[in-house]
């Protein structure tokens, strides 16, 4: 073993082609003109992510505004043109109506707040 290293340490084993130094630069120099120049970006291409998103709305647009209508059931939709909408204040009086059915007692809601209220809780506010 020691044989092969005394005889392998003597010897470079790399070794760099004649003139290679002397002609790194200008072949370097010729590669770097030789290339090239980036051409300009067209105008389309700096488009196309504008012009995709302009087709994403015009085709939910056309799906709202064309076959949306076709598909869901007229009876559920609000009526248009002289047809009978449901007003705010058809909604108000009929919340006021509900609130006026709904008078509970002091014992009725000292019932439900002890059934929903935890003991754990309890404790833990008495302790605050």
């Amino acid at each position: 073993m020691e044989e092969f290293d005394d005889k392998y340490k003597k010897k470079n084993p790399f070794s760099v082609p004649e003139n290679y130094f002397d002609t790194l630069e200008k072949r370097v120099t010729d590669r770097i003109t030789g290339e090239e120049k980036p051409q300009k970006e067209k105008f389309i291409t700096m488009l196309k992510p504008y012009i995709g998103l302009v087709a994403i709305f015009l085709l939910a647009m056309f799906v709202v505004q064309v076959i949306l209508p076709h598909v869901v059931d007229p009876a559920k939709m609000l009526k248009r043109d002289g047809g009978e909408v449901v007003t705010t204040n058809a909604i108000v009086t009929e919340t006021e109506d509900l609130n006026a059915a709904f008078n509970p007692t002091s014992d009725e809601i000292i019932e439900y707040l002890a059934s929903e209220v935890d003991n754990y809780e309890l404790l833990f506010a008495e302790a605050n």
